[in-house]
C-alpha cells in the first residue's frame, strides 16, 4: 500500500518552541495542591504532565471531588493556553522543517499535524515559522475531545487527509507520540531532536529514528 500522507507532532518536531513549561507546571501545581492532590504526585514537571495527560480519569483516581474536577480541568486548560500563547512569538522552525515539508508535498503527499498545543498557539506558531503553507490539516488539543495519547486524535487527522492508517507514518519526538502511533496502528518514526530526548524514545521502544527531518523524504520514497 503506497504512502499517501505524513503526520507530524508540532513542538519539538517541526517547531523549536520556547514555551515556559516550568512556569506552566508551577501554576498547575498550585491548583492541584489546593484540590488535595498529594504533594508526592506534584514533585516534578513530568508528574504534573502525567496528570494533565490523564485528565479526569487521573483526578478521579487521586480522589479529587467529582464536583470540583470540571472546574480544575477548565482552569488547567486555561493556564496551558495562556503559557503557550505567551511563548508563541519565540517559535522557530526546526532545522530543515520547511524544506522537508516542501519536499514531501512536491511528491504528492498530504501533510497533517496532531499536537497537544492549543489551536490558537498552533496557528500562530505555524504562521510565524512559515510552516502553515505546507500543512493540509492540523488538529490541536482543544479541537478534539480526546487528545493524544488517545489514538483517535491521530486517526482523525489521518481521516481528514483521505488516508488509512497503513498509508501514513507519524513523526514525533516524545514517548507520548510513540504511544499514540502504536495505539492507532500507524508506523512511527522518532525525531531525535537531542541526545536526551532520543534516549527517552529508545527507552520507550522506538525502533526507527532520524536526527535530520530531511531523512524522512528518503523514507517516504521507499515506503
Amino acid at each position: 500500500m503506497r504512502l499517501k500522507a505524513v503526520v507530524f507532532d508540532l513542538d519539538g518536531t517541526l517547531i523549536d518552541s520556547r514555551i515556559d513549561y516550568e512556569h506552566m507546571a508551577g501554576m498547575i501545581r498550585e491548583i492541584l495542591s489546593a484540590a488535595g492532590v498529594p504533594e508526592e504526585r506534584l514533585t516534578d514537571r513530568r508528574k504534573i504532565y502525567q496528570i494533565i495527560r490523564g485528565g479526569d480519569r487521573v483526578l478521579a483516581e487521586m480522589g479529587v471531588d467529582p464536583i470540583k474536577r470540571p472546574r480544575i480541568a477548565s482552569e488547567m486548560e486555561r493556564i496551558m493556553n495562556q503559557v503557550e500563547l505567551e511563548g508563541a512569538h519565540l517559535s522557530k522552525p526546526m532545522r530543515n522543517a520547511g524544506e522537508t515539508l516542501r519536499a514531501l508535498r512536491s511528491r504528492g503527499l498530504g501533510i497533517g499535524i496532531a499536537t497537544r498545543g492549543c489551536r490558537e498557539y498552533a496557528a500562530e506558531s505555524m504562521r510565524l515559522t512559515g510552516l502553515q503553507t505546507y500543512v493540509d490539516k492540523c488538529l490541536a488539543r482543544d479541537e478534539v475531545p480526546y487528545p493524544k495519547p488517545d489514538p483517535r486524535h491521530l486517526l482523525d487527522v489521518v481521516t481528514h487527509l483521505g488516508a488509512k492508517p497503513a498509508e501514513v507514518f507519524y513523526v514525533g519526538d516524545t514517548s507520548t507520540d510513540l504511544e499514540t502511533a502504536n495505539a492507532a496502528k500507524v508506523e512511527f518514526i522518532g525525531y531525535k531532536r537531542d541526545e536526551e530526548w532520543g534516549k527517552r524514545l529508545l527507552d520507550a521502544g522506538c525502533t526507527r529514528m532520524v536526527d535530520d527531518l530531511l531523512d524522512l523524504v528518503g523514507i517516504a520514497e521507499s515506503f
